[in-house]
């Protein structure tokens, strides 16, 4: 356990691990605005997901106090869960070559979780840095996703394309992920970070759920999650409700003036009040009366239960079928005539076709371990009335909610846009809950907060809390 007398690293140490920081989060930044237009920077097969990876794994070689990982208890499933994806990956590299770890990058991307928790142990006051820079961050953000919206739904076609990319564009928008971050957004509000939001910026929100909820069922589900959770934690913020005003006086504008008007390339969708009545009946389980959406519905799920079939109840029980062999494919759900769909709209369900039902426990117990070290110190940081630390669990905790969420009925830790993200907070929670336990000060002490430059003071660790 540290020691009351260890000190962070000089600031000629952490210099590079606050430039790769920084470079780590332009990369998210990137993803989450421009999603597989920026994805798509680099020359095959090394994209910019793959240089930050292999950047990451370099400066985290090179940082100390690499130990203090293992005092994280809730990191402890992730070590027999990557194992285990190994030993379902490497068999296979043989026969499917590079589709064998392209596959395993569901799992892969665990990387990003154990770098991003390393350079928080190995210097606490990044912490501080980071809040920070998602203050600046959601700004741009909601300023920015409308505008992309419009060009990508109207002036798709006119754009210029990758050459090593089947119809990606520069300019890039997918709805489900975009709602995963409007809902993290929101738990970073609730969560106590922003203090008296504008007017304005609700009205920006309201009308990316508006139009970009309508494409996508499973980011709109995530974004009701969290909202719902945020009532639930703090139901007199006035966050929720604002928002919850505002999307009831926009159903109510749709009834009345029964507007229709067509996204275009939104999968035949539209913004209108019965289209809003059609997605709430499908995310219920009912049969919406739409013929595209119910026929993608009872797509997904004869797939789920051929998967359930073959594993819990057939051979495939122990092992799977590997990661390297395409799964639409093997398993007869194909939808493109170049087999790009490789995997099912689910990661649980990907977990358990390709590492069998070992693989889905494993999975689960990562998240069920982080999560309830989570859900633990944000109930003691609730009691002991410590306010910064309370934010800090519940935004990480919301976050992670929705990431999950949208996990479920997506693909989405296959690609960089949704796994890179999904670990990187992962691994903000690990990193968050040492800091809790070994130097909560960092979040109240402006001297210990720094600037992101390096010049930061030695910081002094607490004696650790008991567990």
């Amino acid at each position: 356990m540290t020691t009351h007398s260890e000190t962070i690293s000089p600031a000629a140490d952490r210099a590079v691990g606050d430039r790769y920081l920084l470079f780590l989060a332009f990369v998210l930044g990137g993803y989450a605005l421009f999603s597989k237009g920026v994805a798509y920077l680099g020359v095959p097969p090394l994209f910019i997901g793959e240089i930050a990876l292999l950047t990451g794994v370099a400066v985290a070689m090179t940082m100390r106090h690499w130990h203090r990982l293992l005092e994280i208890r809730a990191l402890y499933p992730l070590i027999p869960f990557v194992l285990w994806g190994l030993l379902r990956t490497v068999p296979y590299v043989s026969a499917y070559g590079i589709d064998a770890p392209r596959d395993a990058t569901v799992f892969g991307y665990s990387a990003f979780g154990v770098i991003v928790a390393m350079l928080l142990v190995s210097d606490p006051t990044r912490l501080a840095i980071v809040i920070g820079w998602y203050r600046r961050y959601w700004r741009v953000f909601l300023l920015s996703i409308p505008v992309i919206f419009i060009i990508f739904r109207f002036f798709r076609y006119a754009m210029p394309v990758y050459p090593w990319a089947q119809g990606v564009t520069p300019i890039y928008v997918k709805e489900g992920d975009v709602m995963v971050h409007l809902a993290a957004i929101l738990g970073f509000w609730v969560a106590g970070f922003e203090r008296n939001v504008k007017w304005g910026w609700f009205l920006l929100m309201a009308f990316c759920i508006a139009t970009l909820g309508l494409v996508d069922r499973a980011g709109m589900l995530a974004f009701f999650a969290v909202g719902a959770l945020c009532l639930l934690v703090k139901p007199r913020h006035e966050a929720a409700w604002r928002l919850l005003m505002l999307a009831c006086l926009a159903v109510m504008t749709l009834w009345i003036s029964d507007v229709r008007i067509e996204i275009p390339g939104g999968k035949g969708r539209d913004i209108s009040f019965r289209q809003l009545v059609v997605n709430a009946g499908s995310l219920l389980g009912k049969d919406s009366g739409d013929a595209g959406m119910d026929s993608n519905k009872d797509w997904r799920l004869n797939w789920w239960t051929d998967v359930v079939d073959y594993t819990f109840h057939g051979k495939y029980f122990w092992k799977g079928k590997g990661f390297g062999v395409n799964l639409a494919d093997d398993d007869g759900y194909q939808l493109f005539q170049d087999s790009r769909l490789r995997s099912p709209h689910s990661a649980h369900i990907t977990f358990l076709a390709r590492a069998g039902v070992p693989g889905l426990v494993l999975w689960a117990a990562v998240w069920i371990s982080w999560g309830y070290a989570i859900l633990r110190s944000y109930i003691r940081a609730r009691k002991e009335q410590d306010a910064e630390w309370e934010a800090v669990f519940a935004f990480i905790g919301a976050f992670g909610v929705a990431l999950l969420i949208n996990a479920s009925f997506d693909v989405y830790l296959e690609g960089p846009m949704g796994g890179i993200w999904f670990w990187c907070i992962y691994g903000l929670g690990l990193g968050s809950l040492w800091i809790y336990q070994n130097c909560p000060q960092v979040l109240t002490n402006p001297e210990l907060t720094g600037d992101g430059t390096g010049n930061d003071l030695p910081l002094r660790l607490s004696s650790p809390r008991p567990h």
